[in-house]
């Protein structure tokens, strides 16, 4: 969490410095569905199996890992084999690929970097950025939509205000000097792919603030935010209803805000990370990379019967209020969140340390939970 003075400042500068700005509807594209997949470096088999099992699903979209480390283990070498058989495998199967390019080699992390329990990744040394941002390239000239793989769009990197995936700590500034060098490094490439921003765990308005401060040109950098707005309550007591919102703050409402600012587990808060670009005269679509519920002891699990239900609720709550239609009133206008495409989380459940692992729409035997069959009734 921010420290309570930047959280001040981010509130009154909106409220002084924005309030001019004249709020114009966004275009609304046809809202597509994906999923999330595993990998993990595996086969060319497997791959194939794994596409196929989203394809029976009606799903075309699959966001996937697309580790640094897996290419480029010895600095300046590219074995490129891995990734070979990933395009290869996905185009058999039709599946278009959103690529997150992240995992840092060893030799791209911190001196005397130290990953402690709970941190799935750390962040590289600031050292390595233009590396990282020289690989983000190579991708793009190998696999990009000059290429018979056509990839479009590319993800950097994920959930980067988590210390989960920005390990040891979140460093906004870090992040915002890394998104630079992505930005400035496929300039070239920039008129044919879309670079789409790390997913932000929850509606973290204040993380993107910061950056925003950081570098007022930030939106220059990418092309579509990406959320992962998982409904766990602030305590992890439970989990939100999608139509759930906490109370209006007066001061903020007065600009089109929902809620307060201190809750982001809302669904609905996603509209204010759209509203807050607005204001910076920086409109993108949304994404929504993760969103899911996992099968589990509560207070965060859910049973498979809730799961399908929670799934069509949310999927239903998506569509009606966070797409292309207004979602307020006010000073809110006829802005909508514009939410594009959702990546669902995820195809098949996996290992997790922490037991919460289970959040396939497909069981580890390779049976459907019900989940499946809801949602492949969005993705037909």
């Amino acid at each position: 969490m921010a420290p309570s003075n930047p959280r001040v400042r981010l509130w009154s500068s909106l409220l002084l410095g924005l309030l001019a700005c004249l709020l114009v509807p966004v275009a609304q594209a046809e809202m597509k569905y994906g999923i999330n997949a595993k990998w993990g470096g595996g086969g060319y088999d497997e791959l194939v199996a794994r596409f196929a099992l989203a394809r029976s699903l009606g799903v075309k979209q699959v966001r996937i890992d697309w580790e640094w480390r897996l290419v480029e283990g010895q600095k300046g070498v590219y074995d490129w084999t891995p990734m070979d058989n990933l395009v290869k495998a996905a185009a058999e199967q039709d599946i278009e690929l959103l690529p997150i390019v992240h995992y840092a080699p060893n030799w791209a992390l911190p001196m005397l970097a130290f990953k402690s329990s709970g941190t799935f990744e750390l962040a590289p040394s600031s050292d390595y950025y233009d590396n990282f941002a020289a690989f983000v390239k190579a991708c793009i000239e190998r696999y990009g939509p000059a290429t018979q793989a056509g990839i479009t769009y590319w993800q950097i990197w994920n959930e980067p205000n988590t210390p989960q995936f920005w390990g040891p700590s979140p460093k906004p500034k870090d992040f915002v000097k890394m998104m630079k060098a992505v930005s400035h490094a496929v300039a070239e490439q920039r008129a044919s792919i879309k670079l789409v921003h790390a997913g932000i765990s929850r509606n973290d308005i204040t993380y993107l603030w910061m950056l925003w401060d950081i570098d007022p040109s930030y939106g220059d950098y990418f092309d579509i935010l990406a959320v992962h707005p998982y409904l766990f309550n602030k305590d992890a007591s439970g989990i939100n209803a999608p139509q759930d919102m906490d109370a209006d703050e007066s001061s903020l409402a007065k600009m089109g805000f929902v809620g307060s600012k201190e809750d982001n587990t809302y669904l609905g808060k996603l509209f204010n990370l759209q509203l807050f670009m607005h204001l910076r005269q920086s409109s993108k679509p949304i994404w929504i990379t993760e969103l899911g519920y996992v099968v589990a002891a509560p207070p965060l699990g859910v049973t498979e019967a809730e799961q399908s239900a929670k799934t069509k609720a949310t999927l239903d709550y998506i569509n009606q209020h966070l797409s292309g239609k207004s979602f307020g009133k006010g000073l809110r206008g006829d802005l909508s969140a514009d939410v594009e495409r959702v990546y669902w989380f995820s195809l098949e459940d996996y290992e997790s340390p922490d037991g919460l692992g289970n959040f396939g729409l497909i069981r580890a035997d390779g049976t459907e939970r019900p989940a499946a069959a809801v949602y492949r009734q969005y993705a037909q």
